[in-house]
Parts: structure tokens; sequence; C-alpha cells
């Protein structure tokens, strides 16, 4: 059946890239990259990874086509509309992003007079904290929401900083990019982080210049090797090995850094095989989707009445990764699931034909910020994460300084 389930998958894949005739299609992407992860969880080099049961590979059927079947629902509405354009495809050469340059300024200065607040509030910053081994965490800084909000600004200001860099390479801009990216290091926290390089790599290559990928796969490789390196600094090779169950006898130090990458891209299905086939819970109705997105005196009004916890469902707790199905499927079960995979579909195929028939800046934005949720997807629900979804607002409540 999972063979089966990965054929399906393929042939959606390439169907809508056939006829968009544009890899980054938000179906051949959402389908594609969750094919890799099946097909790398097929292997099984860890004993955490079990065969995913029938119920699971049943649920997770469902759940794709609900995605294709949101895509396809759009896709029809808009039939009409491709009698005025000649290509499926979005012309990014037609995108012209001019930005307020006094914006740029006193964006930067605002973000460090609150970066510097939050730090006074929480007093002090996650790295100074790791460093000096202090109990607090990433989670202790900030002013609760409000650094949600900033956050997301942040992720905005970013794409826009680097657009202008590219056009002016001026001194002060270099400084504000610097700025920009010191900060999710000081706070350490890797989804801006991972947030930010991904969208800053969306719109270089389709705004700025194409990347050849070819080229970069020694850069990847031996980032992947690095990465490798450094877990096995901080964790050890054996210590890695020992709490991800590896099958085999031995590993080369070097290349575990494949290894590595290899539990992080498989553990999240581990977690939703043990969660769908063995775990007995009572459905959160909204707690788990929206603990990340809506304000805490929100949650604690709305649900004040819930005694219960999320379930234990890792199979693993080195291991936290659990894709976007978790908290949908927490909250509602596999309809509840289905249904928002349905609506994401459904936004995804909006939002890429609202750039392929307006190639305006503002709806390409829109597009990178949910091209960049739909990649991450097998990683965590980023629909739902304040710092990176309310970039949709300051998109188009900001869009008079990059127009």
């Amino acid at each position: 059946m999972l063979i089966l389930l990965i054929c399906i998958l393929i042939f959606f894949a390439l169907f809508s890239y056939i006829i968009h005739r544009h890899i980054f299609n938000f179906q051949t992407i959402f389908l594609g990259i969750w094919c890799v992860i099946l097909i790398l969880y097929s292997f099984q080099l860890s004993y955490l990874l079990e065969d995913l049961s029938p119920k699971t590979l049943s649920y997770m059927m469902l759940v794709f086509l609900s995605f294709v079947m949101g895509y396809f629902y759009i896709f029809t509405l808009n039939l009409p509309s491709y009698k005025r354009v000649r290509s499926l495809k979005p012309n990014f050469s037609k995108i012209k992003i001019r930005i307020n340059e006094i914006f740029l300024d006193i964006s930067f200065y605002l973000i460090v007079i609150i970066t510097i607040i939050q730090g006074i509030y929480s007093g002090g910053y996650p790295i100074i904290w790791l460093a000096l081994g202090d109990h607090k965490t990433y989670f202790d800084f900030g002013i609760p929401t409000f650094n949600g909000l900033f956050l997301s600004f942040l992720l905005f200001y970013s794409m826009l900083l680097y657009i202008e860099l590219v056009k002016n390479p001026r001194k002060k801009y270099i400084l504000y990019f610097i700025g920009v990216i010191l900060i999710p290091i000081i706070i350490i926290s890797r989804q801006v982080l991972i947030t930010l390089i991904i969208q800053l790599t969306i719109i270089h290559h389709l705004y700025i210049r194409r990347i050849n990928f070819s080229r970069l796969l020694p850069v990847i490789i031996l980032v992947i090797i690095l990465f490798g390196v450094v877990g096995n600094f901080r964790t050890g090779l054996d210590n890695f090995l020992y709490i991800s169950q590896y099958k085999g006898e031995q590993m080369n130090y070097f290349l575990s850094g494949f290894y590595w990458a290899y539990i992080y891209l498989t553990m999240q299905l581990a977690h939703i095989n043990n969660l769908i086939t063995y775990i007995d819970f009572d459905y959160g109705y909204g707690k788990f989707m929206f603990e990340s997105f809506l304000p805490t005196v929100f949650l604690d009004f709305f649900y004040s009445n819930v005694t219960y916890s999320k379930p234990v469902f890792l199979v693993h707790p080195n291991f936290t990764v659990s894709s976007y199905m978790t908290s949908p499927f927490l909250d509602f079960g596999i309809l509840g699931l289905c249904f928002y995979t349905f609506i994401i579909g459904a936004l995804s195929c909006y939002v890429y034909h609202n750039l392929r028939l307006e190639t305006t800046a503002k709806n390409f934005m829109i597009y990178v910020v949910l091209l960049q949720i739909i990649m991450m997807s097998f990683f965590v629900d980023f629909l739902l994460y304040l710092p990176v979804s309310f970039q949709f607002c300051w998109i188009l409540v900001l869009k008079k300084y990059y127009q």
C-alpha cells in the first residue's frame, strides 16, 4: 500500500507540473516533498521507524487526496480566466518591486529598539543564557504574543531588505541585513532563521537570478557533512546512534551528516504513525492548532475548561518535529485533518493563480510566504504559526511601501 501511495503522489505531482509548466506550483511541491519523505522512510534505517500501519497509510491517502481536491476545486473555478492568459506559469519578469527607502531605515531602527526592549523585559537573550548555562530558553524570551508579531515583521522586512540590497548594495543595507540575520541567532529561533533563509532563497531564484542547483550540490553536500560534524561534536556520534537506534553496525564520522539529515526528515512520519495507530485521546477542538497562533489570553478564555494535555505520541522525546498533520488530527481527528488539508490545497491554488493573473509585488510576496509554508509542511504547521503567517497581514497592510 505504501508503494501505491507513493505512485499516486508522483502521478498528481507530475500532472500538476505538466499543466502548469512550472515546478514551483504548490501541488507539485507539496506532494513531491511528501513523496520524498515517504521514500526515505521506506529504507527504515532506524529501529524507531516501524512499518507504517494500514490505518496510517489509508489516512494519509485521504489527506493527500484532500489537498488535490481542494487544489483542483479552485483550479476549475479559474478555468474561464485562462482565456486571458497564454500560460499557466506566472511571468516573474513582469514583477517590479520599488521599495520606500525611508520605510527601510525607520523599520530597521524600530526592529533594533524592540529587540533591546524585549531583552530588558526578558532579563537577557537566549544566546547569553545558553552560554552561561542558565535554565531559561527561547520560550522565555519576549513579550507574549507581541514577540510573534515582531518576528513576523522581521521576516517580512527581511524580504524587502534583501530585494533592495541586491539592487542597491549600499553599505548601510549590508549592515541592516547582517543585523536582521543576527536577531534570530541571538534569540536562538531556528524556525525563524530557517523561514528567513528559505524565503530569501525563493526570492533570489524566482525574482533576482536563477540558482544553478547542479552547481549548488557540492555546497549542499558540504553543509550536510558540517551539520553532522557539529552534531557529533555536541552530542557525540555514538550517543546519537544510540538515541536514534541506528540499524547498522558502524557509521563514518564525516558521512554521519547524511544520517542526521535522514532522521530529521523521516522521524515525523514515525510520530504520525504512532499517533494514528496506537494513541487514544480526547479531541482538543482547536486547542492544539491555535496554541502557536492565537494570543495566550484568548486560549485561556476559550479553553479554560479544558483540563487534558497533548498526548505523548513521540516515539522518542529527543525528536519533536511532527509535521503539520498532528495538531489538526489531535483537535478534530481524520475528518478535521482532511478538511484542513482541503483548505490548504484550495488556498494554494488561489494564491498561485492570483499571481499568474496579476504579477504584482503584493501577490508575489504572498506567494513566497505560502510556498515556504508548503515546503516546510513535513516539519511543522507554519500556516498557524504566528511569526510566519502574520506576514500575510504585513504584506497587505504595508503594500504602499513596496509598490
